[in-house]
């Protein structure tokens, strides 16, 4: 039997200015090569300035947080936390630009500022899931989110402040690996589903997503969205529940590390400020980024990620 027309018309077919192939590349060529003519000049130049950075020494003059580095924390950790680039990465960054290293139980008080503006935020979320019946089932999945996010999230946490997850030029490695995969999500996905839809596998799903959170330069917004996306919830609602899941889970990791805030030798202005500051910014951030994300669509958050990854591999060269 010939199957050589078959076959040829089916490369026609295929190949054909309407076929669905042509139409996929269409849609994601053009981003790209407006993004690639954006990062590329940069890139290209600290690519090459890559190998020297893996072993750069993290230089150390002070480990006392001042009032005013307490102020640009605060505001770093507000912002970035709900902002999908990465609280964790640019906090890193900040602590290394600062001159000291990077301390996880001052970090941990900066959480408690963005625990703050979630609470609030969200106070009549909150208080219609926990109290009216007719939230019953949002309230289960949302808690039931959490699980795989303490059992990955522990696994995970054994390692966060060892090489290479505690290293800055892993952290960029992650800021831009991470925004290609939330790029690629928002360009694909369907965007159809609302947050009344949330079915026990999203739950699952979304909540895995925000455990591998915890690698730094991953971005716990930037993860839950990238799930949300590929669920086929809008920006929006998939932002949402991210937001609200995030509550217990974030609340929970900061009673797990309470014990260990006693050993801090921070000063109680700067404490109070950089919790001040990150809760204040990160109220902000949160209405910022619902409704921006309503109409609006990720590639500034990818662009940024992509930039802040090139400087650190510029700066880390010159150290």
């Amino acid at each position: 039997m010939n199957l050589s027309p078959a076959f040829s018309r089916f490369k026609r077919q295929l190949f054909c200015s309407q076929s669905p192939l042509r139409r996929v590349f269409r849609r994601v060529s053009a981003p790209v090569r407006r993004i690639a003519s954006i990062v590329a000049p940069v890139a290209l130049g600290a690519g090459a300035a890559l190998a020297q950075t893996l072993t750069a020494p993290t230089p150390v003059t002070s480990t006392k947080i001042e009032w005013w580095q307490a102020i640009v924390l605060g505001l770093v950790q507000g912002l970035t936390e709900f902002i999908p680039v990465s609280s964790s990465a640019h906090l890193n960054i900040a602590h290394r630009v600062m001159g000291h290293p990077r301390e996880l139980n001052y970090d941990v008080m900066l959480s408690i500022g963005t625990v703050i503006a979630l609470a609030y935020y969200f106070r009549h979320d909150w208080k219609a899931l926990l109290f009216d019946p007719a939230q019953k089932r949002l309230r289960n999945l949302v808690f039931l989110s959490c699980v795989p996010a303490v059992i990955l999230g522990v696994l995970i946490h054994k390692f966060e402040d060892e090489p290479p997850l505690s290293e800055v030029w892993f952290n960029a490695v992650m800021l831009a690996f991470a925004g290609l995969i939330l790029l690629l999500a928002d360009k694909f996905s369907k965007q159809q589903r609302d947050i009344e839809t949330v079915g026990l596998k999203d739950a699952l799903i979304i909540g895995s997503a925000q455990a591998i959170a915890l690698i730094p330069g991953v971005s716990r917004s930037g993860s839950t969205l990238t799930a949300g996306l590929m669920l086929g919830f809008k920006r929006s609602d998939a932002m949402r529940f991210s937001f609200l899941m995030s509550l217990p889970i974030s609340l929970g990791a900061i009673l797990y590390e309470l014990p260990k805030l006693r050993d801090s030798d921070d000063g109680a202005a700067a404490i109070v400020l950089g919790i001040l500051f990150s809760a204040a910014s990160g109220f902000w951030a949160i209405g910022f980024l619902l409704n921006y994300l309503k109409t609006k669509d990720v590639t500034p958050f990818f662009i940024w990620r992509v930039v802040v990854a090139v400087l650190v591999f510029a700066l880390l060269s010159t150290r």
